[in-house]
């Protein structure tokens, strides 16, 4: 039980942490006219350990955005968590907004192979294609209208730590089989020390994440314990890139075998008008 804790607590980074990184980088209205292109490395410990490595690509239009993410358990830890995860997101830019068109999120655990796929269409989320199938208690339809992704979902804490120095907002959540609410609560600025494992120190913006559930399974282990309602994930924020709001350059949630921490090993933005590169210290 408690591995099991710890494991979808290290899926629930790999998810936010990524389509963090991909919906923060496409808001700014000042977007640079061709294509951008940003990479991005997260190393996850569990307990202390290096766990799992987290990689982003990010393909960046004014209009369009596309992040194609992809997971690779190191060393022994891989006969512990025998699984990998992969994630492609893409939308559309609407003056303030950004509008999801379809989510694909596919997993493996011991070999067997989960993947959920979400279109929108009038504003409001389908599932065109699941495994397994589950049967789940019905949502209404006026509750999922103006739901949004995981991604745009930390897109708005992005905006507001840019736009507004406070990441303090709730956003309408739909994941394909549960309605909830994220919960976004500013804690103000930190100091994050220079360190070996982080390519980035610095000033960040501190941001806690809570989930509120409203409409389907309601386990306490899900979501890494957030949806029991008793722990918050910690957020920092900083400003890695011009043109490009704050991206997450640390993430960190307790679990009954210790913190699961993200850190940031390196970053790179390639396209019109920049080319620059965070790497771990020497």
């Amino acid at each position: 039980m408690i591995a099991g804790t710890a494991i979808r607590a290290a899926l629930l980074f790999l998810l936010l942490c990524g389509t963090a990184a991909a919906s923060t980088a496409v808001g700014e209205r000042q977007t640079p006219s061709g294509s951008r292109g940003v990479d991005l490395v997260y190393a996850v410990h569990i307990g202390g350990i290096h766990a799992v490595d987290l990689k982003i690509r990010l393909t960046l239009d004014a209009d369009r955005y596309r992040v194609e993410l992809s997971s690779h358990v190191d060393g022994l830890v891989r006969f512990l968590l025998p699984w990998s995860l992969r994630v492609d997101s893409k939308g559309r830019v609407a003056g303030e907004r950004l509008v999801p068109e379809s989510v694909h999120t596919e997993s493996s655990w011991r070999g067997k192979r989960r993947w959920r796929t979400l279109e929108y269409r009038d504003g409001r989320p389908v599932v065109v294609s699941v495994e397994p199938k589950r049967k789940t208690p019905p949502i209404p339809p006026e509750k999922l209208t103006g739901s949004v992704d995981m991604a745009t979902a930390i897109l708005t804490v992005a905006r507001a730590v840019s736009s507004e120095k406070s990441c303090a907002v709730r956003v309408p959540v739909f994941d394909g089989r549960r309605r909830f609410d994220a919960l976004i609560e500013a804690h103000g600025e930190d100091e994050l020390p220079r360190s070996s494992r982080s390519a980035y120190s610095g000033k960040a913006e501190v941001c806690d994440l809570a989930v509120e559930m409203l409409h389907g399974r309601r386990k306490k282990t899900d979501y890494g314990g957030l949806a029991g309602g008793e722990k918050t994930m910690t957020f920092w924020f900083a400003r890695l890139f011009d043109g490009v709001y704050p991206l997450p350059v640390r993430v960190q949630l307790d679990t009954d075998l210790g913190g699961v921490i993200g850190h940031l090993t390196s970053a790179r933005i390639d396209g019109p008008g920049q080319s620059k590169v965070y790497m771990l210290p020497p």
